[in-house]
């Protein structure tokens, strides 16, 4: 009956979040914010829909899951690109979050300064699941904003990591004996080393053997074993369960199958996020929320804008754009999930007061809830906050880390974004001698671009100084490549009304960008997976001899009619449709380089008889640059000879694998024989 019973309560919890991210997705709301209200509405304190032991289980499990991906998705490449000033900005809001925490807690509270400092630690962190579901959900990932955010996000939960395996210092420090919990905290570390090297020594044999003989069922069972199985050495070796399914993640991350690894796990990331979240709201206790709401509310919203403008003025400090700074201060003012694992630990192990842990997951969700709302509208947010700032101040920063040899440019190229295709563009230009200057705020991918001899305007190109002062009133073309869309859609407007008669190329990733902006003045906008779906037609048409003319027009009408043909709206009439079927079955051309190795050397037409094998035609063979048409069948085929075919797309393909056949004898030896053969005739 108990089992039915938890059943029962499963397809309650599932079932309620599916009709709640359906309904958040019609509103086009993050649907984060309705699984933490479902929790609340379905928990025990509300309609009792999940009795309290049942929402622990919810809990423990969704939160190793959700860590476990956590920690598998961790990459460096953020901390690279963004180099030190990323650790900077994360040193002075974990230092100015934890210090405001613990003077509150001390002037409103009565608590031990270890445990206000495992407070001022949950505050400061930010919410991994909730930031990069959002990101992922407006394509950001790879934006600016993305990278500094993930950046930060990355160096706080390795702190958060670190501070978990302390806590046996601050139970230590709290009795008034720490000497027992420094004992314990090497050998917790001395523990993990061990385990860790064991583990990358051995982990990637094992896991190609798993790929070998079990394929990706096996592996994706795989993973969720070292997500239990690492959650369950945790607890047995007394760290939070969680934090052994993060490091098991970590583990995986290192491999080599790790993308394989993400690519079976991610279709289970928005489950585990549901099952978190939602069993997240159902530890909240509504009567302790209506008791204390005033105090709640000033808590969350004191919490929401302090931790934001520390973070504003962190990223400002460390180097970028107040623009950018203000995105990231919206998201990441909010508290994380890894603050509620923290502050359950402190709770378990003694050290916070009776009931402290209650209002601490209420706070926690409040910001949540709140962040959440708020990050969808922080761009734009950013750019009217930005824009009330003064100009000249603003601007007088930036310009002090210009290049001031671009102001002597003229006719030039300006490159707003020097990633992947900003760099090759760099190359090409570089080779051909057209001058160019480049905009960008990374300040690694500023000194690459230094490196290859580029001029580099350091600023926001949203800016209109910034296009300014990289020439854009005398340049001849301006490329944006960054991967904001909101962005690029303000450089566009900004450079076209700045120069009516510039030419604006646009790399987007996003097709939904296409028509945006065209219209606000791009002359050409390249959306990077069409046009790698073009260039794969073209070389499969190319297969089938589709002649270059009739190819390099379908091209056109494809990218003429904004790649409707790909989006389900193609702009092409029926009729030049049927004409592009009736070229694939009509009689075609071909040209063929006869080598060496080929059986054909040596041979008449006669011999070699085409025709009658495959159906196609010799109708002239080009030899020393002489064409000789209508070959007869005695014409002797010789090695660098081009062939001239006729015939349809299958004969011709056909008549190239017959030509293509190698000869068993090597070019000597078929000449040797040749001329025996001729002696013999001679002799008959």
């Amino acid at each position: 009956m108990h089992d039915t019973q938890f059943l029962g309560q499963v397809a309650v919890l599932f079932g309620t979040a599916v009709l709640v991210a359906w309904i958040f997705r019609l509103a086009k709301a993050p649907t984060i914010i309705g699984f933490l209200c479902t929790g609340m509405a379905i928990g025990p304190s509300s309609w009792g829909l999940i009795d309290q032991h049942a929402v622990e289980q919810f809990a423990e499990v969704g939160l190793v899951l959700l860590l476990f991906t956590i920690g598998l998705e961790l990459s460096p490449a953020p901390l690279l690109r963004m180099g030190f000033r990323v650790l900077q900005a994360m040193g002075i809001i974990t230092v100015a979050m934890i210090s405001l925490t613990v003077l509150v807690l001390n002037l409103f509270g009565d608590m031990s300064l270890s445990a206000a400092i495992l407070i001022g630690i949950s505050v400061s962190l930010s919410s991994t699941a909730i930031v990069l579901k959002q990101l992922s959900d407006s394509g950001e990932v790879q934006s600016t904003k993305g990278n500094l955010i993930t950046g930060i996000l990355l160096l706080q939960d390795v702190f958060v990591i670190i501070v978990m395996m302390l806590i046996p210092m601050f139970v230590g420090s709290s009795d008034g004996d720490s000497s027992n919990g420094i004992v314990t905290i090497f050998l917790m570390f001395g523990g993990l080393i061990v385990v860790a090297t064991v583990t990358r020594k051995i982990l990637p044999s094992f896991i190609s053997q798993v790929m070998r003989h079990g394929g990706q069922e096996l592996l994706t069972l795989f993973a969720v074993m070292m997500a239990c199985g690492g959650a369950y050495l945790a607890q047995k070796a007394g760290w939070p369960p969680a934090l052994g399914a993060c490091i098991a993640g970590l583990l995986l991350a290192n491999a080599d199958v790790r993308h394989q690894l993400v690519a079976e796990i991610t279709p289970f990331r928005d489950v585990f996020n549901a099952l978190f979240f939602i069993a997240l709201g159902m530890t909240v206790q509504l009567g302790n929320v209506l008791a204390h709401w005033p105090i709640l509310l000033v808590a969350v919203l004191t919490t929401l804008i302090l931790k934001g403008m520390i973070t504003l003025g962190a990223v400002k400090l460390a180097g970028w754009p107040v623009r950018i700074a203000i995105q990231v201060g919206v998201g990441l003012c909010t508290v994380s999930e890894f603050g509620y694992v923290l502050a359950s630990e402190a709770d378990a192990a003694g050290l916070l007061p009776e009931g402290f842990i209650d209002m601490m997951v209420a706070y926690t969700v409040g910001t949540m809830l709140i962040g959440a709302i708020a990050f969808p509208i922080g761009n734009d947010m950013a750019t009217r906050i930005s824009a009330r700032f003064s100009k000249k101040e603003e601007e007088t920063h930036q310009l002090s880390d210009f290049d001031i040899n671009s102001e002597e440019m003229d006719n030039h190229v300006i490159i707003v974004g020097f990633g992947i295709n900003g760099e090759n563009l760099v190359q090409v230009l570089n080779a051909t001698q057209i001058s160019h200057s480049v905009i960008e705020m990374n300040q690694g991918l500023v000194h690459k671009a230094r490196e290859m001899g580029s001029h580099v305007v350091v600023g926001d190109a949203t800016r209109v100084t910034i296009l300014e002062h990289a020439g854009i009133m005398r340049a001849r073309a301006i490329v944006v490549a960054v991967n904001t869309p909101e962005d690029t859609r303000r450089i566009v407007s900004q450079a076209r009304r700045l120069r009516p008669d510039i030419y604006i190329a646009v790399r987007t990733y996003f097709v939904t960008e296409l028509e945006p902006l065209s219209d606000q003045g791009a002359n050409v906008v390249v959306p990077a997976d069409f046009e790698a779906s073009v260039k794969i037609f073209s070389h499969v048409l190319e297969e089938f001899d589709i002649p270059r003319n009739i190819l390099a027009a379908q091209i056109a009408a494809v990218r003429a009619g904004g790649y409707g043909l790909f989006r389900g709206r193609s702009t092409s009439t029926p009729e030049s449709m049927e004409d592009l079927l009736k070229v694939l079955q009509i009689t075609a051309t071909q040209t063929f380089y006869l080598p060496e190795s080929s059986s054909a050397c040596g041979k008449s037409v006669a011999e070699l008889n085409i025709r009658s094998k495959v159906g196609a035609n010799i109708i002239a063979v080009v030899r020393d640059r002489q064409p000789n048409t209508n070959p007869g069948p005695d014409f002797i085929l010789k090695a660098s000879d081009v062939l001239v075919l006729v015939g349809a797309h299958e004969q011709l393909h056909l008549a190239k694998k017959l030509l293509e056949a190698s000869s068993h004898l090597s070019p000597t030896q078929r000449s040797k024989d040749d001329s025996e053969s001729t002696d013999q005739n001679d002799e008959g």
